[in-house]
């Protein structure tokens, strides 16, 4: 691999971290807010009291923005709540279903035949080609009948190490925390863009790891211009083929490219900055 492409992999690991760190200080500084209404907490930094003065006068300019950072909040710890919500729903729903259509002769077959992976794979009869990890806490794979009579052993190998690689990583796990931090704070727009920037560099890091394994880009590169060709006729499920096609594609046809994908322009970012500021010094100043 060259250097600049593990830079790049390297990069979007940081790119989560960052994620993570501006998603805390924000959610920091509404439970601050939260506490001190609730319970009467007083925090003692400086910095978190600069603009009490400010928010402290009963004017009308001031109540309503006081009025505008409590819809923020509200609604912020309502999507948290609804979304935790949603997924523990859809994974109750997902596994009833899973059960009902496992195809358990295949699923022992596949899990004999990559048992040195070390992760469990299920097969469950559907008409899509279906193939995806899920499970946070314990990972596994999943493919349909579809997917096994469409592609070849070569090719099935290619699907399943790209898999294993979001195994690996606990993607799954990684992803629902994206899509989390997004969701659950629409006014800071820079996490748009990293949100799109790892899931991109995610699936372009399991390609990664599918082609070492294989020792050629060939299979892997057949199995996405099929996907391509599949999905237009509705034939394709969530999973492989749902995220990046365009840069993985690239990447793949032209490996010694370098995959430039956009993370971070003027517009999100002073947006971005504005609104943390802005929530930094009065959110919780009026904790004072």
């Amino acid at each position: 691999m060259e250097a600049w492409q593990i830079m790049r992999f390297q990069k979007h690991r940081l790119v989560f971290v960052s994620m993570m760190a501006i998603s805390a200080f924000v959610w920091l500084q509404m439970a601050i807010y939260l506490l001190h209404e609730v319970f009467g907490l007083r925090p003692k930094w400086n910095l978190l009291q600069y603009c009490v003065a400010a928010v402290s006068e009963q004017t009308v300019l001031n109540q309503i923005v006081l009025i505008g950072l409590n819809g923020i909040m509200a609604y912020s710890i309502g999507m948290i709540i609804w979304f935790i919500g949603q997924q523990a729903v859809m994974e109750r729903r997902w596994l009833a279903r899973m059960k009902m259509n496992r195809h358990n002769r295949l699923s022992k077959q596949l899990n004999r035949k990559y048992r040195s992976l070390g992760y469990e794979i299920t097969v469950i009869r559907h008409d899509s080609m279906l193939a995806l990890t899920f499970g946070f806490i314990r990972p596994r794979i999943l493919v349909s009948t579809a997917l096994l009579s469409n592609f070849t052993e070569r090719e099935m190998d290619a699907i399943v190490l790209h898999e294993v690689s979001h195994c690996r990583n606990y993607d799954p796990l990684r992803l629902l925390l994206v899509k989390m931090m997004k969701d659950s704070l629409p006014f800071i727009p820079v996490l748009h863009r990293m949100s799109h920037y790892i899931e991109v560099w995610v699936e372009l890091e399991a390609d990664r790891y599918a082609i070492e394994q294989m020792k050629s880009p060939i299979d892997l590169a057949n199995v996405l211009l099929r996907y391509s060709r599949f999905s237009q006729r509705s034939l394709v499920g969530v999973g492989f083929a749902d995220e990046a096609i365009n840069y993985r594609l690239q990447q793949l046809i032209e490996p010694k490219s370098k995959i430039r994908v956009p993370i971070l322009n003027i517009i999100p970012l002073s947006i971005s900055s504005l609104m943390i500021f802005i929530i930094s010094n009065i959110f919780v100043s009026g904790c004072a």
